[in-house]
């Protein structure tokens, strides 16, 4: 009985619901984004590591991390500033760079969540030259009821035409599963354009965000968060 009234006050601390913060500091599955928005109000600060995949081969092949700072300041606006490390033959510096998201469509009973993004959209170099995340993409989710569990199905597009250097070129997907007896717990996988990434998700006390992924199923990636609610 007491270890069944402490797992009742584990929960009683969880939300019902949880929107992941993805590699890239914005909301989504692990790597890629998806439709859903945080709650208006919602301030995330957290730190990624980051396998030497995720780096363009114009600034090396290291294992890195970065930090972020996400705001949900409206219902349907999302923007994001990060900084990731990039090390030369001197010095470890920081690339930073912005994001947006904008819901175009709220999920309703029939129909998904539509929502646009571009990442690192704006450089001070003049070329585009050190714009190295840069990405622009439209994406749906749907969320469905399976008993007490509940399914979330991701579909996207991304495209270079107007970022010539985009992370997503293609389509992209992904699966989210939130089983009944524990809804913080989600189970993640997606196709990021480039290969298959595989995952989890928590989220502790409201607050606390925790996931890790093998990403192209071979290396480890990972981040953790804290949420607050303005």
């Amino acid at each position: 009985m007491k270890m069944r009234r402490r797992y009742l006050l584990l929960l009683a601390f969880l939300p019902l619901f949880v929107n992941g913060q993805t590699l890239t500091g914005m909301s989504g599955l692990l790597n890629i984004p998806s439709a859903d928005m945080q709650a208006d109000g919602t301030f995330i600060m957290g730190v990624n590591y980051l396998p030497k995949i995720n780096l363009p081969s114009s600034i090396g092949y290291y294992n890195t991390e970065n930090y972020y700072f996400n705001l949900t300041f409206l219902p349907f606006l999302e923007v994001a500033y990060k900084l990731t490390l990039i090390k030369t033959s001197e010095s470890v510096n920081q690339d930073r760079s912005a994001s947006f998201r904008l819901q175009l469509l709220k999920e309703k009973s029939f129909l998904p969540g539509l929502t646009v993004g571009v990442h690192d959209f704006h450089t001070t170099s003049g070329s585009g030259g050190n714009q190295f995340f840069e990405a622009n993409y439209v994406v749906m989710t749907k969320h469905f009821k399976l008993t007490s569990t509940d399914l979330g199905i991701t579909t996207g597009y991304g495209t270079n035409i107007i970022l010539k250097k985009s992370t997503f070129v293609g389509l992209f997907g992904g699966l989210s599963v939130s089983p009944g007896f524990c809804k913080p717990l989600k189970f993640l996988g997606e196709y990021d354009c480039k290969g298959v990434n595989m995952g989890g998700s928590l989220l502790l006390f409201k607050h606390l965000y925790l996931f890790s992924m093998a990403q192209r199923l071979r290396y480890f990636a990972g981040g953790i968060a804290y949420r607050i609610y303005l």
